[in-house]
């Protein structure tokens, strides 16, 4: 009798599964009952399993909900006389729609009895489109290829010093200036995306990088940095002097109604931030930044950032909105106590990494995205599939045995990402295994048995492509050789940065070097 281990299944299934030989045959229309649920996430299992659906009784397909299932949950049984799926929620009625798609082919579905339920309920997929853009199609196959792999969150990563990619009724210079001014998504384009990911149990967040990572804001709005000097949508990658001022009142009457825009476009009780690498060589010359942070009692510029990021997080409170932002944010000690809802997202081991551990040991909502654990735009080498697969909640060594995660999130920025064959190499196949990792309790998961399944899964699902999965966890030569390309890769750009004059010159490539040994050697 097979089970889910020789299934083209991903995640694996938390409960019990049985899986039997025996198939029902489909009609050439199947007539569906989804109760008190829309019978749009029905039409989506239609166009995946490549069947047809109809109302009318008697009902092949049967949906009620269950009330005394976790979050997520599902009880999929499939038999001679039918399909039966209880759901506890909208999600929940996804992902058993979306394994029933996974066991129906060639107009069958295997006879099956399965009872499942995420083991984390954020389970996150961020696409970078702010340094190179990706047009609608491209952003809804990587929503659907993620979905089916029941992942619910969608981060979209929508601004930054490359490009401002969502179009603006308020302030219609932040679009129109990108280097080419049509790439950008028009607000009608972004419903249209977030109500895709709705009927595949997707949320979107989207992040809005703020004060840093902000020069496509400053190229149409110089007066809101602190010098006020002109500078231009860049097109290298790196970090940025020139940030949003703190101390002008200018730039919160500009970003309220901005982030009032973008709330509204977006159902998502989450807005990111950002919040990362945000220099404070300009704040603290800025009689503005000086005057504001004597008139908060505020004892230093991290601080100052502590309460730029909780002002735009009280303001968004009122708009039903809650902040996530990355853990540079927690450098401000009364962040946490002046935005009491924050969610943070564990990415890096900066120099201060202490907070991050201490949020998460106070009982802080956190997220984990550990560069080289979870960032797909790293050579293989780096973040090998295995290590992909392995991932779990962890803030530089410290795992944190018996404290609550919110979820894992995998990352894959676009600085040396421009095409959707890149886009799906980078991504593919570990996005699948962080899936695995998000979903699946650990007693529940195997490597080997994940890589049988993963082999059944690239060849039925194939997508925009994906690399070679024999070569997803390379040797010690091939992960040392992948690794110096990438930085070499890396450090070229930084040069051409350099030579531009916008970035933080010599200092940029010790830090960048110094966070890559310890990943070199370990």
């Amino acid at each position: 009798m097979p089970d889910a281990s020789f299934m083209p299944l991903i995640p694996m299934p938390n409960g019990n599964v049985r899986i039997d030989p025996e198939r029902i045959a489909l009609p050439d229309a199947l007539r569906v009952d989804t109760g008190d649920f829309s019978s749009a996430f029905a039409e989506v299992y239609a166009g995946r399993a490549g069947v047809c659906i109809t109302a009318g009784e008697p009902a092949l397909l049967r949906v009620s909900r269950d009330g005394d299932l976790p979050a997520e949950g599902y009880r999929l049984c499939v038999t001679k006389d039918g399909i039966e799926i209880r759901a506890a929620d909208e999600r929940g009625l996804c992902w058993a729609l979306t394994t029933l798609a996974i066991l129906t082919e060639r107009k069958s579905i295997a006879c099956c009895e399965i009872e499942d339920a995420p083991r984390f309920r954020y389970r996150g997929f961020m696409m970078d489109c702010a340094r190179h853009f990706f047009p609608v199609e491209t952003v809804k196959t990587m929503i659907e290829m993620m979905s089916m792999v029941k992942c619910n969150v969608f981060h979209w990563h929508l601004t930054d010093d490359q490009g401002w990619r969502i179009e603006s009724g308020r302030y219609p210079s932040l679009h129109k200036q990108n280097s080419v001014p049509e790439e950008y998504y028009t607000q009608d384009e972004i419903r249209d995306i977030v109500e895709f990911a709705r009927l595949r149990g997707m949320e979107i967040i989207p992040e809005i990088d703020l004060p840093g990572h902000a020069t496509a804001i400053l190229a149409a709005f110089p007066g809101l940095s602190c010098a006020e000097k002109q500078v231009r949508v860049d097109d290298t990658p790196g970090i940025r002097r020139v940030i949003l001022c703190a101390g002008k009142e200018a730039v919160f009457g500009m970003l309220f109604p901005l982030l009032e825009e973008v709330a509204a476009l977006f159902p998502s009780k989450y807005i990111h931030l950002g919040g990362d690498e945000a220099p404070k060589d300009e704040w603290k010359a800025c009689p503005h930044c000086r005057r504001r942070l004597e008139e908060e009692g505020l004892e230093n510029f991290e601080e100052l950032q502590g309460w730029f990021t909780a002002r735009l997080a009280g303001y968004l409170r009122g708009l039903g909105k809650q902040v996530v932002c990355w853990n540079e944010s927690l450098l401000s000690e009364r962040l946490p106590g002046d935005v009491p809802d924050l969610t943070i997202q564990y990415w890096a081991e900066v120099s201060k990494v202490g907070p991050a551990r201490r949020y998460w040991e106070n009982g802080g909502s956190m997220v984990f995205s550990d560069q080289f654990s979870a960032y797909l735009d790293l050579a293989y080498g780096t973040v090998t599939l295995k290590k992909a697969y392995n991932y779990a909640p962890g803030v530089l060594g410290f795992k944190g045995k018996g404290l609550p995660a919110l979820g894992l999130e995998t990352c894959l920025w676009s600085e040396f990402v421009s095409t959707k064959e890149q886009l799906a190499r980078q991504a593919f196949p570990r996005a699948y295994a962080i899936a695995e990792a998000a979903w699946t309790r650990p007693e529940r998961k195997d490597y080997e048995i994940f890589r049988i399944r993963l082999n059944l899964w690239l060849k039925r699902y194939p997508g925009i492509g994906f690399y070679p999965p024999e070569k997803a966890d390379p040797g010690l030569i091939e992960r040392y050789k992948g690794r110096i390309a990438f930085l070499r890769k890396q450090s070229k750009a930084l040069d051409k940065e350099n030579q531009n004059n916008a970035g933080l010159g010599g200092k940029l490539h010790w830090r960048y070097l110094l966070r890559w040994l310890r990943n070199y050697f370990f």
